[in-house]
């Protein structure tokens, strides 16, 4: 009887497992590299640069709060025919007048769009800017307003669809 690969039990296609291993590590290796390209090309994951900083400042932040609570003004925010209107009136109803306005609009989905805009009045208590949109879906109108040295802030998540 001659020695075959019947005769020591191999077969042909046995002498590819070795190379099975190697092609394995090699995939391996290669859905790694793209899992890193892809971990250090998209967004960090950071929402703040300074977040130990602006966490020692939280009580300045919560007593500003409830410094702007005692105030009593109401606000309203709205997004009509391409103007972003604010109206602000004291605790007592009536328009607080000759306040400087602005409006930080940013996507929550990233910041690469984010655009500020400056409101002027346009009645009493009514302030008013043109505002056009990127591109549709939520974006978050941050208001600020400065009357008679008094901070007021208002926040509103607008949706934006396509006229």
């Amino acid at each position: 009887m001659s020695n075959t690969a019947q005769d020591t039990g191999m077969r042909k296609s046995d002498r590819l497992i070795p190379w099975y291993i190697v092609a394995f590590f090699v995939v391996v290796a290669i859905l790694d590299g793209i899992f890193v390209y892809i971990a250090t090309s998209t967004h960090t994951g950071v929402v703040s640069e300074q977040a130990y900083d602006r966490g020692l400042a939280y009580n300045e932040t919560v007593a500003a709060a409830e410094k702007q609570a005692a105030l009593g003004w109401q606000h309203s925010i709205s997004h009509e025919d391409g103007r972003l209107i604010f109206t602000l009136t004291d605790s007592d109803g009536a328009a607080l007048k000759d306040a400087a306005v602005k409006a930080v609009i940013r996507r929550p989905i990233g910041d690469t769009a984010d655009f500020t805009l400056e409101l002027r009045q346009v009645a009493d208590g009514r302030y008013e800017a043109p505002i056009s949109f990127p591109a549709n879906g939520q974006w978050d109108a941050r208001i600020y307003a400065l009357w008679q040295d008094k901070d007021y802030q208002a926040h509103k998540r607008l949706i934006v669809t396509a006229p």
